[in-house]
């Protein structure tokens, strides 16, 4: 069943007449998602290289990713959602450990790449089937770390917000996705047309494999940002207790960019 509704989702019909496919797609997928990912996931992974690779773009090494952390924590310098994992105020110190083992923990489960070796910017995208991240690989590398600088309650606030916005990517995708986690361009260099740099290749990507490419943004104007690539704006509503508004975004393959 799988097999055949596969074939007739990417035959060159009209949207119309595919629906009913689509729509059994997405419930053999929210069935089987995780199961499909982890059977089609190194093989997804090591095309979107190749393809990243092709448009000249740099993918970073584990040796990078310090570095990659210094230009998100800068990018997200005073962003609401990090605002709130540290309690209300930014914290240089915490958000660079965080955006350390965020990285750390889907080095090889990511693709993750820059605009060059000098990273001015940076883009890391999640297969589809990605649930999360898992405790003990958070813990293991640095979330003790993180939690004996800013407390428990950063923990507490992390885990409620990746239930919240991983709930809504399953309620949207059923997890059958490209997931953009993470954008950041240093402050310095933006407005250079790296975002676009960074942004086009995948999502051609997405496009050549038919495949929807999803992402959240905690600041409203970000939002314009992405429709800019044709994110459709799906959900907005505020992070339970906080204060931080949430906008859930997809895009569907085969949309033309502007």
């Amino acid at each position: 069943v799988v097999i055949i509704v596969f074939i007739l989702d990417v035959l060159d019909y009209p949207i119309e007449n595919r629906f009913v496919f689509r729509c059994l797609r997405s419930i053999i997928l929210c069935q089987f998602s995780g199961e499909i990912g982890n059977f089609f996931g190194e093989k997804n992974i090591a095309l979107a290289k190749k393809a990243i690779e092709k448009a000249g773009l740099y993918i970073v090494q584990k040796e990078d990713l310090n570095r990659l952390a210094e230009v998100a924590a800068d990018a997200y310098r005073d962003y609401p959602l990090h605002n709130w994992f540290m309690g209300g105020k930014y914290d240089e110190i915490a958000s660079k450990l965080l955006m350390q083992i965020s990285l750390k923990t889907m080095t090889e489960d990511a693709v993750i790449y820059a605009d060059s070796d000098e990273i001015n910017g940076f883009a890391a995208w999640l297969p589809f089937g990605f649930t999360g991240n898992k405790a003990i690989p958070f813990l293991l590398s640095g979330g003790l770390k993180l939690i004996l600088h800013s407390g428990l309650g950063i923990i507490n606030r992390l885990s409620a917000y990746e239930n919240y916005a991983m709930g809504l990517k399953k309620e949207y995708t059923c997890n059958y996705d490209w997931y953009l986690f993470n954008l950041s361009i240093k402050k310095d260099a933006q407005g250079e047309g790296i975002a676009s740099k960074l942004m086009r290749p995948m999502l051609q990507f997405c496009d050549d494999e038919r495949m929807v490419a999803y992402l959240e943004t905690n600041k409203e104007a970000n939002v314009s940002l992405y429709q800019h690539y044709d994110f459709q704006l799906e959900e907005q509503k505020l992070v339970p207790k906080s204060n931080v508004m949430h906008y859930a975004m997809t895009r569907t393959p085969g949309t033309k960019m502007k």
